[in-house]
């Protein structure tokens, strides 16, 4: 992965952190007390963000249980294809979307593992992303069962405080 530096003082900043983990050699190292100072103060207002032009692909979570999750992704092409397989080796799988934007929701799964990759052909080369799986597992119905028949109970209670409740006497 090659690391694309966004500001000079970020770039002083990885130089210091080479030469505070042992790397001897002369040019890398910041011996200055004040400059270390300043590196270190630039390193909390600017980044070093990865740069790569592979495909990275990603997830909001591993295990979904509230029924949805988000899919998304990274790369510098210009046309993107997500494919979905219940296995691993994506021996059989089918696309679920094709097109330029970075995210995708996918919601409506049963439960089960399902394995997520990226495609991209452009001209002629063809990049594939790593693969992400992601955990569908519902909340049980039982305990969805239970939640409705408290709040029922709780309903009811109220109605009959509004309507049987006691009058006051004036």
């Amino acid at each position: 992965m090659i690391i694309k530096v966004t500001s000079r003082i970020a770039r002083w900043g990885r130089l210091l952190f080479l030469s505070l983990n042992g790397c001897s050699r002369s040019h890398l190292s910041v011996r200055n007390p004040p400059t270390k100072l300043l590196v270190s103060i630039g390193l909390l207002f600017f980044s070093i963000t990865p740069h790569s032009y592979a495909l990275q692909l990603s997830s909001d979570t591993p295990v979904a249980t509230a029924g949805y999750y988000q899919l998304s992704w990274l790369g510098k092409v210009e046309s993107f294809q997500l494919q979905e397989s219940t296995t691993s080796d994506f021996n059989s799988f089918k696309i679920i979307y094709e097109g330029k934007d970075l995210a995708r929701v996918i919601s409506g799964k049963s439960d089960g593992d399902y394995y997520y990759r990226l495609l991209s052909n452009e001209g002629n080369t063809s990049q594939v992303s790593n693969t992400v799986k992601v955990t569908v597992s519902h909340h049980p119905l039982e305990n969805a069962a239970m939640f409705f028949v408290a709040g029922a109970i709780v309903f009811l209670a109220i109605l009959y405080l509004i309507f049987k409740g006691r009058r006051l006497e004036s």
